[in-house]
């Protein structure tokens, strides 16, 4: 028997396949939906694969199919508040006593507190504190981590701040900009005597820059100093958003109502492509200010603004179109007594399902959380190991900033 023709067609065995079982448009389909850990796995396997996964193009397609299984990076009470784990929110909705293993990508020294700014796109954005030196100045920097793939930048972003302010306060917060294609960090510095209005000085690091830009100044002044958490600023779809205060003299520790009106509430919008803002409203039926302290957050791809009802409710309302008072829809109006839920704590969303029945929220003083079911009226508690309140938003890719 002549076997000459098969052997003829028959494929040499260090040769690539890509081309010969399936179309490479096929094969970038089925690796986009792949996990990231897998996918480093199949950079090893061939030049061809490696090439493929490493495209800005492949990146990006898989980011979009890796938003759909959404995770929490969930910070640590042992470095507090720093990041503990990353989890996907499925399992969290499964399983309300899961455990947290305690993981750092990193060491820290007796000298320096690192706190979670923000993730985007797979990437995580710390800050970095060194103690005030004995001229009441303190030292930050930047550093960014992608947990899936492992990649660490080095330290960036080096910022000098003073004590000798009556008040002292800075926040940063995390972005993408998405007509240039780059990540940058937005710091919020607030600047007053107590005896005049104040103002905060919003200052932009652009990755790849190597210093600080003053971008302009506000009169506004937070709602409170609490610790950094959403109250920080949240990011949404190239924007940059916080809950501030208008014609503000005096800040607390913690949230007071006293002395405080309807009017001076102001949601402060900053688009990180052309680094200008604009003022957003709240929503009309918020026309009483609450004892405890707003906030906002952003669940199921839209802007929230969130706040206590009389300390009988607690309400979440979602900006349907982008600044545009009137679109501002009730999305849970939700009783404290119904629930058997304190009242004197504030609450955040963390997220809401797809159906819009089931909500994770975090206590934002007690720092737990529970998985509300609005269709049932039911109540899970969840682990009280992790510090809920300062979790973030995740998604796992393959996105480089370094």
């Amino acid at each position: 028997m002549d076997v000459s023709r098969f052997q003829s067609r028959r494929r040499p065995t260090n040769a690539l396949s890509s081309t010969t079982i399936l179309p490479n448009d096929l094969i970038t389909k089925a690796f986009s939906c792949l996990p990231v850990k897998s996918l480093m796995r199949l950079r090893c396997m061939s030049k061809f694969y490696n090439s493929l996964i490493s495209t800005p193009f492949f990146i990006k397609m898989h980011l979009r199919h890796s938003s759909r299984n959404p995770h929490l990076a969930i910070a640590s009470k042992q470095i507090f508040p720093c990041l503990r784990f990353i989890v996907p929110i499925s399992k969290i909705l499964e399983n309300n006593l899961i455990n947290f293993p305690f993981c750092l990508p990193y060491q820290l020294s007796v000298n320096e507190q690192c706190w979670l700014v923000g993730s985007c796109n797979g990437v995580l954005c710390f800050v970095y504190y060194s103690t005030i030196t004995h001229n009441s100045y303190q030292y930050s920097w930047l550093k960014f981590y992608n947990p899936a793939t492992k990649v660490e930048s080095k330290e960036l972003a080096y910022f000098e701040d003073h004590f000798n302010d009556s008040y002292f306060f800075t926040r940063y917060t995390f972005g993408y900009d998405i007509l240039t294609d780059m990540y940058k960090v937005v710091a919020f510095h607030l600047i007053g005597d107590g005896k005049t209005e104040f103002k905060t000085v919003v200052r932009v690091f652009t990755l790849g820059d190597h210093f600080w830009r003053i971008i302009e100044s506000f009169l506004v002044g937070p709602l409170s100093l609490n610790l950094p958490s959403e109250r920080s600023g949240v990011y949404f779809n190239g924007y940059v958003y916080w809950l501030a205060l208008k014609n503000c003299v005096r800040v607390n520790m913690a949230f007071e109502s006293n002395g405080i009106t309807i009017d001076q509430f102001v949601i402060m919008s900053l688009d990180l492509s052309t680094e200008t803002h604009m003022e957003l409203l709240p929503p009309q039926g918020f026309h009483e200010v609450p004892d405890l302290e707003p906030t906002i957050c952003v669940l199921k791809d839209s802007l929230c603004f969130c706040h206590d009802f009389k300390q009988t409710h607690f309400v979440i309302w979602k900006m349907e179109k982008f600044g545009v008072v009137v679109s501002w829809t009730q999305l849970a109006k939700i009783s404290y007594d119904d629930q058997n839920l304190l009242s004197i704590f504030s609450w955040l969303p963390l997220h809401i399902s797809e159906d819009n029945n089931t909500l994770i929220l975090a206590n934002m003083q007690a720092h737990s959380a529970m998985i509300y079911n609005l269709e049932e009226n039911s109540v899970e508690m969840l682990s009280n190991e992790p510090l809920w309140a300062f979790s973030k938003d995740h998604v796992e890719s393959l996105v480089s900033i370094c």
